[in-house]
């Protein structure tokens, strides 16, 4: 079995930009509608099968949590699911609002 990749905060953010990964969020419900990466699908338990409906086996996965942590195993647990081209994101979703404030949706 593959073994999920880390990605530096800036290379997911050009893939995102480019449209060439989905973004997956871990977050608690709060968390996600206070703030998260446009487009992003709120991933959890009840929405696991949606998600994995939606997505292609190849297709770029970018997990998102709050610090880079969390998404570690939720990327590898996507890959156990069948998906092949699961990151994790470095720094997590505080990261990213740090890094790139104007690229945050709010629900």
């Amino acid at each position: 079995m593959s073994e999920f990749k880390r990605i530096p905060l800036h290379d997911a953010h050009q893939q995102w930009a480019a449209g060439s990964a989905k973004v997956a969020d871990i977050r608690d419900p709060q968390a996600f509608a206070m703030g998260h990466i446009p487009g992003a699908f709120h991933l959890t338990d009840a929405s696991l099968n949606d998600f994995l409906q939606q997505v292609e086996d190849d297709d770029a996965v970018l997990v998102v949590c709050y610090h880079g942590i969390s998404s570690q195993g939720a990327a590898q647990y996507l890959l156990q699911q069948g998906l092949t081209n699961v990151a994790s994101m470095d720094g997590g979703f505080t990261a990213w609002a740090h890094e790139f404030p104007d690229a945050i949706e709010h629900s």
